[in-house]
This record gives structure tokens, C-alpha cells and sequence, in this order.
């Protein structure tokens, strides 16, 4: 998750084209700062405090880097000169300069430590690697002149960056900009680790759009999870991603990759700057679309979210952004403002509400998606398989299938087995079966498609008690829409549920309340608010219309479904308010279906206590009291919950939520009738702490009966000692009366007892 925190000015610019840029310095936190051609600063960014300072009487080609190997600040004089010095040196003048036989373009520090020259021909080597060839011609160790990348005469480099692969291999990307025509082209190649030249040869991708009135606004090279990509912003307000193919080269049909994303809040009609600041994540900085300000947003490649805006008064048409350790530094008008970023691990609580966009390059052979992100159906056929037996062959065949391509051998093991349908009804009967089992699917049948054609449709998430959560056909293909740009599911919420709720269609919000997991609070109190207007049929009425219809022969209104034919299985009825008409008394359907959404507790008190009123939130205690006593009534779950939901704990939680955000208005008010709801409120809490008490008491039984150690009934023999009686009979003439004598043994160690008379 990204964070942008409160910015900060770090020094004022006299003049932003002089200014040649930002590097890290040997100590963390702190920044190299060639403020102009004579002038370079070591500012702390903390406390934007001067650590070091040089004035140069030679003229500055190129920003100031620190070489981490040599431990020493390089710079760049007229283009051909470099000087080397310590940061102990006061006086940099008197350092010597070393000549090189081609024009640097600029300095980049590598997360390595190695420093980087790129030439303004577009070659490039490391530090340690110009030196030693310094006093080399311009040919190679075959003889030949090396021939160059870039013209700099036609052509001028831009966005210089130099990635670093997870394999340690750097990555080198660049912009080329024809200024004839204004063209851009995308250069990037590997580079040796030991002398940072480039590896093979350089690969070029032109970044450019179908299209007359379509220009490119701004473009980076992001550091993404599944590797490096080009992102682009155009003047129709798309984002295009492109997937660098490294080590080959990449197709021409590719253009400049997929749309991901559109920009609503950024004006690109005006100039955009843009730059990669981590995995991932980009930062943009434009004029806002009022045209009011600008604003610098973090956008999330990955999952197609903006996830942290900053606001300023001003905008400016020249701007440049850097990105030093942790920090945002932003070059507009004349000051160099700081903005510190922080981006913490992914996490799923903090991603939840974003969507991954479907990956169709594992389900589509070849590219079929051109540039304006169209799905370009594709259907292919088998010649053998195209000629199909009638019945009878297949009855004479005793059923196989191997009679299609009029050969006797079996299908081999490789080969699926077909089953053949012959009629509608067949067709629609194994469709509905295979509806019934495991597989929810819709046929759709439409005008606009050829005859004797229909549309099957496939769901992940369809609950098989109520089909498939499938909207009218207007609010299906803008979800469709919405889905395939990649919006989050919040996004979709707050944008459809409105919609739905002005064309008054009840059914259909509730689908979309059942289909999406996730939904922000603000829309969850707009869609409460508008099932509380819905009208709340009384039961006795509605129990004397059904009664009156089902003596009239009828249906009733809650069962009114087409019954099935008696050749078809029945199927789950796909209207999803029905149960609860037919099982609830209330009859709030809709308001069920609302309170069974997850929710976060603090921000939906805040919701609840703007937008609902007193007699609202009574009304709502008095439909969750119902909830709670009857045991009919009860609130379903959704398809993302079913195996944690409970009924009763989501219904306290809301009466919680109603209780805490109109408190005082409870604790105010003196009417006899909120004093009653409270205290029927209060029983209903007694009777399940007692409950829970009389659980708690039995919980020492069940312990005791899992370890064995229940008490048995005095009946039982005890299993430690036992009662045992012996009869002593008397040795003598006359008989006497036998006398019985207990004596307990311990069953443990026997006792043996002898009497001698």
C-alpha cells in the first residue's frame, strides 16, 4: 500500500533549465544537488541542511554522481572533461581533468555502486571502463568505427534509466525524440555487470498510436513484479502497458501493449511528468482536470489503482520528478519540493477491493487484442470433424462416435470422445444438467446475433440456489466494461449501485449486492436508505392474498414461477428476492440483502450518524429485533462468506454500529416508546447471556465425558473397592444360627483372611 506524506520545500531554483539534476549521496538521507553549472550542493533531506558545497569555475555538462568503488564525487565539464574528487576537497578547481574521446550525456549512479556514462550517441560503459579507454579511438578491436545508435544531430535522448534485474543484470532504457516530426521511440538493452556496455545490441520500440488526433502524452519504464514494462499516457486519456521482451525482440503487432486504465482526475491536454519509484508503482505529476491546481498521484501497475493523491495550488508546465531512497523530488516554477513516500508489504487487507485484471495471454493462442483493448473473436474448425454422422449411424454403430470421419478405429487416448446432439431439446436438456452439477452457465439469445445462434455465458461466482447473479442487459455489459478495465470492486459499487437506484430497479442491486464482496461504506448507508423507501408489504394482507389466491386455482405472488416442462429438470429459481417474500414476514428483501454485506465498524458509524436520521435508525432496530426473535427470519450469506457467516453475530453488529452512532439522541430522549424498544432490546441480551452462562456450566461435563471421567450411578461397581459378605458356620453338635460378617477388600491388592475356630 502507498502513502504520500506532507511535502516540504528543500531549496528555491533560480533557473529549472540550468538545473541539472538529483543523485544519492555516500550518506543515507542526504542528496547531491547540482543546483546549476557552477554550483553543487550535499543537503540533508531530513532537516534540509547543507552538508557540503563546491563552486566550479568550468561550466557543468551533466548532474554530479557519487562513484561508491573510488569513493569519490565524479562530474562532467563541457561534455568531454571529468574530474574525480574526495568529499574532504574544499577547492575542486584545482583537481586535474581527464579528456574523453566522446561526449558524455549524463551520469547514473547504479544501485550497485558503479557509475554509468551514456554518450550522447548512445553507447555506454562504466566509469572504470572510460578511463582506461580513454585514449582510444573511435574503432573497435577489429579496426572497424564503431558505428553509433543515436544521431544526435536528429535526435535527442530523454528519461534516461537504468534498471537492475533480479538476476543483477542492469537493465539500460532511454526515449529517443526525433525532432523533425516529434516521433518517440523506446530504446533498452542488457549491459555487462563488469563494464556496464551493452551486451548485444540495442532493441527499439516505437511508441506511437493508430490515429491522427491521438498524440503520446508522457511515458516510463515501470520496475514491475513480472518484470519491466512501458507505460504510456495518451490524449485520449488511456494508460497502455507493454511488457519489455528481453533478449528478443519484440512483435511488431504488439504496438505499445494492452489498456489498462483510464485517467479521469489528470487534465492531458496539458504536459504530464511521470517516473517509476519503485515496484510497480508510478508517480504522476499534471494539471487537475478543472484545471484548478495540480496534483501528484501514485498509480499502482499491478493491480490498475491510484492509491495515494497530494494537491497543489499552482501547476507548472515545466516539471521533473526524481526519486532519491524514499523521497519524491519535485522541480516546478522555481522551488524543489519534497514529498517522502512510504510503501509498505502487500498485504491482502490492504489490496482488498482491487482486482486483478484476466490475463488472456494463457487463453488466447495468438494476440487477438488490438490496441483500443477488443477481443477479437476468433473461431477455428477441424475439416475431419466438420461432417457429423446422422442417428442412425450411430445407432447402427451401436453409439460410437468413430463412424464421424467414416473410420471404424476408436479415438485415440489424446483425442476427447464427443457426445453428439441432434435437436434442441437434447441440447438444452445436457446444458441444464450440466447447470445442475457444476457448471453455471446462461444462454442468452439475442437479435443482433446470426440465426439459429445463442450466447453461452460462464460465472465463477454464481450461487446455485440463485443462478446466475446476472443484471439487465444494459447493467451487464457496463459491469463487463468496468470488470475488463480492471476496476475494483469499491469502484464498480460506487458507480453502478447509484445507477441502479435512480432506474428504481431493485432486483438488479440486489444481484450486484450478492455478486461484489466488497463494498465501500458510503454506497452500503445509499443502498440502506433506498430499501427502507421500498414499500413493506403487511403480513396478515399479505397472507389473506395468497389464501383468496389459492382458492381462486392461482399461484401465489411469492411462488409465481414458469414451471419447467416435464421432459426438463427443474432448475433453481433465478429470481433472488423470492425467498425472502415467501419465508419473511417483514418482506424487506432488499434491506436482508443489504444488512448481510460486510462492513468496516468506523467508518460506517460516521456514514450512519450523516445520513440517517432518529426515526430511521428505529426503524431499522425494529426490523433487527425481528431478526433476533423470530427464527424464521434470518439474514443469507453471500457467495464470499458463506463458510463464516453467521446471522445472529452480523445482526448485533449492526444494531452496535446503530446504537454508537445516534447515542446521544437515545440518551436525550424521553418518549415511553424508544424506552420500551431499549428494554426489549436489553431482555433479548439477558436471555442470550443466560444461555451462554448455562453453556458455560455445561461445559465441565463435556470435558470431563471427552477424558473419560464421567460419575457413574451408585448402582455401578466401583472400580476401586468393593462390599463382599462371608458366612461363618459354626463346627459343633447343635446347630446354631449362621452369622454374616461384611469385609471390604481393595479389588487393587486382594486381602486373604483366615479364621480358625
Amino acid at each position: 500500500m502507498a502513502k504520500l506524506l506532507a511535502y516540504y520545500n528543500l531549496c528555491p531554483i533560480n533557473n529549472i533549465d540550468d538545473f541539472l539534476g538529483l543523485s544519492r549521496d555516500v550518506d543515507p538521507g542526504c542528496v547531491i544537488n547540482t543546483l546549476g553549472r557552477n554550483i553543487i550542493l550535499v543537503v540533508k533531506l531530513s532537516n534540509q541542511r547543507q552538508i557540503r558545497s563546491w563552486t566550479v569555475l568550468d561550466r557543468l555538462s551533466s548532474k554530479v554522481v557519487y562513484d561508491f568503488r573510488s569513493e569519490r564525487y565524479v562530474g562532467v565539464f563541457g561534455g568531454r572533461y571529468i574530474r574525480c574528487w574526495k568529499r574532504d576537497q574544499h577547492d575542486m578547481n584545482t583537481v586535474k581533468k581527464i579528456k574523453l574521446y566522446r561526449t558524455v550525456h549524463d551520469l547514473f549512479c547504479l544501485e550497485s555502486g558503479q557509475t554509468l556514462l551514456l554518450y550522447t550517441d548512445g553507447s555506454c560503459e562504466s566509469l572504470e571502463s572510460a578511463l582506461k579507454t580513454r585514449n582510444k579511438s573511435q574503432q573497435d578491436e577489429a579496426g572497424n568505427v564503431t558505428v553509433p545508435f543515436v544521431d544526435p544531430k536528429t535526435h535527442t535522448i530523454r528519461d534516461v534509466k537504468v534498471l537492475l534485474l533480479d538476476n543483477g543484470t542492469p537493465l539500460l532504457t532511454y526515449f529517443l525524440r526525433k525532432e523533425e516530426d516529434g516521433s518517440m521511440e523506446l530504446h533498452y538493452a542488457l549491459l555487462n555487470p563488469a563494464d556496464l556496455k551493452v551486451h548485444k545490441t540495442i532493441e527499439k520500440i516505437a511508441v506511437q498510436r493508430i490515429g491522427d488526433e491521438i498524440r503520446l502524452v508522457c511515458a516510463c519504464v515501470v520496475d514491475g513484479s513480472d518484470g519491466p514494462s512501458l507505460l504510456s499516457i495518451w490524449s485520449d486519456s488511456r494508460i497502455f502497458n507493454l511488457q519489455l521482451s528481453l533478449g528478443q525482440s519484440p512483435k511488431r503487432e504488439e504496438g505499445v501493449g494492452n489498456f489498462i486504465e483510464m485517467v479521469h482526475h489528470l487534465n492531458v491536454k496539458q504536459p504530464l511528468s511521470m517516473a517509476s519509484i519503485g515496484k510497480d508503482y508510478v508517480a504522476f505529476y499534471a494539471n487537475n482536470k478543472n484545471q484548478d491546481g495540480a496534483t501528484l498521484i501514485l498509480f499502482n501497475v499491478q493491480f490498475k489503482v491510484f492509491q495515494a493523491k497530494q494537491y497543489f495550488k499552482v501547476y507548472f508546465v515545466s516539471s521533473r520528478i526524481w526519486v532519491v531512497e524514499s523521497n519524491i523530488l519535485l522541480a516546478f516554477g522555481q522551488m524543489l519540493a519534497v514529498v517522502p513516500f512510504k510503501i509498505s508489504k502487500e498485504q491482502l487487507s490492504d489490496m482488498i477491493g482491487s482486482q486483478r485484471t484476466f490475463d488472456l495471454s494463457h487463453t488466447i493462442d495468438d494476440e487477438s487484442i488490438n490496441e483500443e483493448c477488443e477481443l477479437l473473436d476468433v473461431y477455428a474448425f477441424d475439416e475431419m470433424l466438420s461432417k457429423l454422422p446422422n442417428r442412425g449411424e450411430l445407432e447402427a454403430n451401436g453409439g460410437d462416435s468413430t463412424v464421424a470421419n467414416g473410420s471404424d478405429e476408436a479415438p485415440s487416448a489424446d483425442r476427447p470422445a464427443y457426445k453428439w446432439v441432434y435437436s434442441e431439446a437434447e441440447f438444452e436438456e445436457e446444458l441444464r444438467a450440466a447447470y445442475r452439477e457444476s457448471l453455471p452457465v446462461d444462454v442468452i439469445e439475442s437479435s443482433l446475433l446470426p440465426e439459429d445462434t445463442v450466447q453461452i455465458k460462464l460465472f465463477n461466482n454464481a450461487d446455485v440456489s440463485l443462478g446466475p447473479l446476472i443484471l439487465s442487459e444494459k447493467f451487464e455489459i457496463m459491469l463487463e466494461e468496468l470488470e475488463r478495465c480492471g476496476y475494483s470492486e469499491v469502484e464498480i459499487c460506487d458507480r453502478v449501485v447509484p445507477w441502479l437506484m435512480q432506474a428504481n430497479l431493485p432486483e438488479d442491486l440486489a444481484k450486484c449486492l450478492k455478486r461484489y464482496s466488497v463494498v465501500s461504506e458510503r454506497t452500503l448507508i445509499k443502498a440502506l436508505k433506498y430499501a427502507l423507501t421500498l414499500p413493506a408489504a403487511n403480513e396478515e394482507e399479505v397472507e389473506e392474498k395468497e389464501e383468496q389466491e389459492m382458492e381462486a386455482g392461482t399461484t401465489p405472488k411469492a411462488s409465481k414461477v414458469k414451471p419447467p416442462k416435464k421432459d426438463e429438470p427443474e432448475l433453481p429459481d433465478q429470481h433472488i428476492m423470492v425467498d425472502a417474500q415467501a419465508n419473511h414476514p417483514c418482506r424487506r428483501d432488499l434491506l436482508n440483502i443489504v444488512l448481510s454485506c460486510s462492513f468496516n465498524r468506523k467508518p460506517l458509524i460516521a456514514y450512519a450518524r450523516k445520513e440517517l436520521d432518529f426515526r430511521t435508525i428505529r426503524e431499522l432496530l425494529q426490523h433487527l429485533e425481528h431478526l433476533l426473535t423470530d427464527p424464521m427470519a434470518m439474514l443469507s450469506e453471500t457467495l464470499h462468506n458463506a463458510d463464516t457467516f453467521d446471522s445472529d453475530e452480523q445482526t448485533v453488529q449492526w444494531m452496535m454500529v446503530l446504537l454508537d452512532s445516534h447515542y446521544q439522541q437515545f440518551i436525550l430522549s424521553t418518549e415511553e416508546p424508544i424506552r420500551e424498544q431499549l428494554q426489549r432490546l436489553l431482555t433479548i441480551v439477558e436471555r442470550h447471556v443466560g444461555l451462554l452462562g448455562e453453556l458455560q456450566k455445561l461445559s465441565p461435563s463435556l470435558r470431563r465425558m471427552l477424558e473419560q471421567k464421567a460419575q457413574k450411578s451408585g448402582r455401578d461397581a466401583n472400580q476401586w473397592y468393593c462390599v463382599e459378605t462371608i458366612t461363618f458356620i459354626w463346627a459343633t453338635d447343635s446347630p446354631r444360627s449362621c452369622a454374616f460378617l461384611p469385609l471390604i477388600t481393595m479389588t487393587m491388592q486382594p486381602i486373604a483372611v483366615a479364621i480358625i475356630m
